[in-house]
């Protein structure tokens, strides 16, 4: 025979009602029932594909940081040995341009002097530490970009995160390739998005892209983010920091700045020639037709301005609603399309696309950071023999040795369309704000 309390207690947890039950609810009121056992999963279980990845990720950080350690360690890096011997020259008053440059691996300088003087602290350091430092501090600066960008699109524990974010970034081929040359790029990055993104104090904000310009002219073109913000003051404090680099090259080599800014700086091939197949500037993508790079280099001082005045545009629809991160990829993108020579490690400022990818609510933008992203985690431009002098057109092989151009190109257009969608007439111009953007219209909530 069965207990009635075992009875009861089996009534009570399959939710039947009993004859307590039933006398209770006859005088009104309901005995406490039991409520099922809940089949919610706690919720660090609801986090752990999440912490799996991010150890993936970190794993592959350090796996990717490793290979570039063992790189500097077994090779030699061109470019930052470039930088030592302009150090070197420096220091010994030597040439720092034309054939008497004492360069090691025969490469030109082609930097302002200015930047020799700022290299000169590589030849303090034996080649094999130089080498290390330089790709350490490479990955550190790459780590504090996606910092800055996470923090901005509201990512909680920015820092941390970005030490995940790192994984995919150093993965992709134009940071690779800037860690397997030694260059300067990812360092540069650094100095416009802590400008761009406001990390640096508003009374020095601008000096960063000025000095970035003074140590490799192309940053000077995200000087264009002050004038879409109406931020005149960072507009003047960029161009002034961008003179006193200038001055401070004169005054410590003005033999040097003399032929720099009167002649090396109009060389139009210092750069290397436009049908490079790693050149993944338009001009490159127009030259390898079979157009030649004379003819590309002409079409592109036209196409230089309408990128311009796109970015311009883009960067001021974008600062209405409070999108700095994707004015900083787009303003990326636009430099790198439209530069005379453009080659891949010059491209390393789209690892913003990394963190820009997670957060953004706008489809577009997504679309444009993820084929960014997906294009240049192989390098295809070696479908071409960078050892001839020429290529045959074939346009299978146009199409993949330029795929890199090609996902720039369609990205920058789609945010071009992003950017109408935000803008589209559809609210008034605001006041610019004390943070350099302006306030979205009422009601209207921001994509990032």
């Amino acid at each position: 025979m069965s207990n009635p309390a075992d009875q009861t207690s089996f009534d009570d947890r399959v939710g039947r009602a009993t004859p307590t039950d039933a006398t209770a609810t006859a005088t009104g009121s309901r005995a406490p029932r039991r409520r099922p056992a809940s089949l919610t999963p706690p919720p660090y279980l609801k986090r752990l594909p999440l912490v799996v990845l991010f150890i993936a990720a970190v794993l592959l950080a350090l796996r990717l940081t490793g290979f570039a350690l063992d790189h500097a360690r077994d090779r030699y890096l061109l470019d930052v040995g470039v930088f030592r011997d302009a150090g070197e020259a420096f220091l010994r008053d030597l040439p720092l341009y034309g054939p008497d440059f004492p360069s090691r691996s025969g490469f030109a300088f082609i930097y302002p002097p200015v930047a020799a003087l700022l290299f000169v602290p590589l030849t303090w350091m034996s080649e094999e530490v130089m080498e290390a430092v330089w790709t350490v501090a490479s990955v550190v600066a790459a780590w504090g970009v996606l910092a800055m960008a996470a923090r901005r699109l509201g990512i909680r524990w920015a820092p941390v995160a970005a030490v995940g974010l790192l994984g995919p970034a150093l993965a992709l081929e134009p940071v690779r390739s800037h860690l397997m040359y030694g260059q300067v790029n990812i360092f540069l990055i650094l100095l416009v998005t802590a400008d761009v993104l406001r990390f640096t104090p508003r009374w020095l904000r601008g000096v960063g892209i000025g000095v970035a310009a003074g140590i490799k002219i192309t940053p000077a073109a995200y000087a264009i983010v002050f004038l879409a913000r109406r931020d005149w003051a960072g507009l003047a404090r960029s161009v002034v920091a961008f003179l006193a680099t200038a001055v401070v090259g004169a005054v410590t080599a003005p033999g040097q700045s003399w032929f720099f800014w009167t002649s090396e700086f109009f060389a139009s091939d210092r750069a290397g020639q436009p049908d490079y197949p790693l050149n993944q500037a338009l001009t490159g993508l127009l030259a390898r037709t079979g157009m030649g790079g004379e003819v590309a280099g002409r079409i592109m001082i036209v196409g230089l301005v309408v990128f311009a005045v796109c970015a311009v545009w883009a960067a001021v629809q974008f600062t209405r609603v409070d999108r700095p991160v994707t004015v900083l990829f787009m303003t990326v993108l636009a430099v790198s399309v439209s530069a005379p020579v453009a080659v891949t490690h010059h491209w390393c400022g789209i690892i913003v696309a990394v963190p820009l990818v997670l957060r953004t609510r706008d489809g577009l933008t997504f679309v444009a950071a993820a084929l960014v992203i997906a294009a240049n985690l192989v390098a295809p431009y070696t479908v071409y023999d960078a050892s001839l002098p020429h290529f045959t057109f074939s346009a299978p092989q146009w199409f993949l040795g330029n795929l890199q151009g090609l996902a720039g190109l369609v990205a920058f257009v789609l945010l071009m369309v992003a950017a109408r969608r935000v803008g589209g007439g559809r609210r008034r111009p605001g006041r610019v704000g004390p943070s350099g953007t302006t306030p979205p219209a009422a009601g209207v909530r921001a994509a990032v």
